[in-house]
């Protein structure tokens, strides 16, 4: 048999090889030693931590948020920012920019308002179950019955002086109702203005039920539309639907 005969640079560059491989093995399992323990940080049942925010930042944050990525991130950064600031993880670690698709009523299909979406993700996090279907039902009835906006911010792009009830959670509803009022098209900048703004409050009032929960004040007072109408439903339907109205099944 041949005996293969091995050089000192052989040894030397073979060393090197293992010694690169080595290394790469030791910073894989070191990096998934390190996201093992990011997993472990933190809460991982919801809810997570709540501390009481000032409506003030909210309401800046929000609205600036809207002329970044629109209503859906304006209100859950509005919310979730401070918290970030505030608690640190597990906040930190949740991208807020996944909300963008909310806008428009879901990417333009003017179904329940972007900014009431952004309420509902960020309240998902925030506050246990029951408490948070509270505050939703208690937000939907303010959103549908409120004068809106109401939040003037210190620099306003554009002049706003028109504010309308939309009796309806539903973006379309909301959104032309406020245009006829005002006698503004869809794209005017007085329109987009008015979004921004009222996505500014949508965050506010989502903050103050969580503030007066947190202080153990807050009472809910409106009974879910199953109970009212035996069916899911908003609190208008006559308004646009009349002989088409589905008959409910009791």
């Amino acid at each position: 048999m041949l005996k293969e005969k091995l050089s000192r640079r052989d040894i030397i560059l073979g060393a090197g090889k293992f010694a690169v491989v080595g290394a790469g093995i030791a910073a894989v399992s070191g990096g998934l030693s390190l996201f093992s323990k990011a997993e472990a940080k933190g809460p991982q049942t919801l809810p997570w931590p709540y501390e009481k925010l000032d409506t003030e930042e909210v309401a800046r944050i929000a609205y600036d948020g809207w002329y970044k990525a629109f209503c859906s991130y304006g209100v859950a950064s509005g919310i979730l920012i401070p918290l970030q600031k505030k608690i640190g993880e597990p906040y930190t670690m949740l991208p807020v920019e996944g909300l963008r698709l909310g806008e428009g009523g879901i990417v333009g299909w003017g179904t329940i308002c972007g900014s009431l979406l952004g309420a509902t993700v960020a309240l998902g996090f925030v506050a246990p179950y029951d408490v948070g279907k509270q505050i939703l039902n208690e937000m939907l009835n303010w959103y549908g019955n409120e004068k809106l906006p109401i939040f003037t911010p210190e620099k306003p792009k554009a002049e706003v002086k028109v504010t309308s009830i939309s009796n309806s959670p539903l973006c379309h509803v909301s959104v032309n109702k406020w245009c006829q009022k005002a006698g503004k098209a869809f794209g005017s900048p007085e329109r987009k203005d008015r979004c921004a703004r009222l996505t500014a409050d949508v965050a506010v009032q989502t903050v103050k039920f969580l503030n007066d929960w947190k202080d153990g004040k807050f009472k809910s007072t409106q009974k879910f539309p199953p109970a009212m109408y035996a069916t899911t439903s908003q609190h208008n339907c006559g308004e646009c639907h009349t002989s088409k109205v589905p008959e409910v099944i009791r």
